[in-house]
Parts: structure tokens; sequence; C-alpha cells
């Protein structure tokens, strides 16, 4: 097992393409949340798209699951070299109590593919401390290596 993550992890690390103009993301996420009524741990799924041909930005959403909470999430986020910050609205249903609550999240990360964050998260004035790491595996959509406004291939060009 642990010779197949070290191979996807070289052969994600040498897509050079990846980082061209527009890249979606995908990947699982773990957290230990140690804020809020009680210890636990989370697992779920993010996806992202970037947007990196001139200041750098993104959107992503996420799923995230604990033994008595499911939570939906988006953010909009920013990052410089392997460090950036995102933050946006949180859903958050309690199994248990079978409740719906609202709230918001920022989220500090290092690294765009295996990484480490910090995220805060208030849902109902409670607060949320949550450390974790993550998974992502790029795949450029468009522009991936012209820079010029058009796309158009032509073999005589």
């Amino acid at each position: 097992m642990n010779k197949y993550f070290r191979l996807l992890i070289v052969i994600v690390s040498l897509q050079s393409t990846c980082l061209s103009q527009e890249v979606w993301t995908i990947g699982p996420m773990i957290h230990y949340s140690f804020g809020g009524e009680k210890r636990h741990f989370s697992y779920g799924l993010e996806g992202a798209y970037w947007n990196l041909k001139h200041f750098y930005y993104s959107y992503d959403a996420g799923i995230e699951f604990s033994k008595k909470r499911v939570r939906i999430y988006g953010e909009v986020q920013t990052g410089i070299g392997v460090t950036g910050i995102s933050a946006g609205p949180v859903i958050e249903y309690n199994k248990e109590e079978r409740k719906l609550r609202a709230g918001f999240q920022t989220t500090a990360w290092a690294n765009y593919f295996l990484g480490f964050d910090y995220r805060y998260r208030r849902i109902d004035k409670t607060n949320f401390h949550c450390i974790g790491t993550y998974l992502k595996v790029p795949f450029a959509t468009k522009d991936m290596k012209s820079s010029s406004a058009s796309n158009h291939y032509d073999w005589d060009d």
C-alpha cells in the first residue's frame, strides 16, 4: 500500500502542464477538531477550480462527515507560492438533533496537492478549530500551453 501511495505522489508531481491557466483539483481530506463540544475526526471530499492567469483565485466546495454531523461548504480562496487562505459559508446538519445550522469558516493551508491546513469554523455561536491534511489530484482544463486568448490549433502554424 505504501509503495502505491508513493507512486501516486510521483505521478501527480510530474504533471508539468497542471499548473497552467485553469486547473481543477479534487481529493480526500481528514481533519481533527479540537473545538466545540468534543474532540473528533472528520473526513470529506473537496473539489476546487483555480484560475492562474493573473491574480490567483479559486472557488472550492466540499462535503465533510463526522460521527454526528454532515457539513457542506463553499469558499473563495487565493494563494501565493504554496500557502493560501480561503473563506466562505458552511451548512451543518446535526444527525442526532435533526437540525440544520449555518455558519462561516476560514482556512489557512500549505501546499497545493499534498498538504496541511488549519480551519476555524463558527456555527451557531460555537467555535471549531480543526487541523487536517489533504491530497488533491490536479487536471488542467484549457489554455494548457498557450498564453494567447485563442486556443485554436492549426497543424500548419
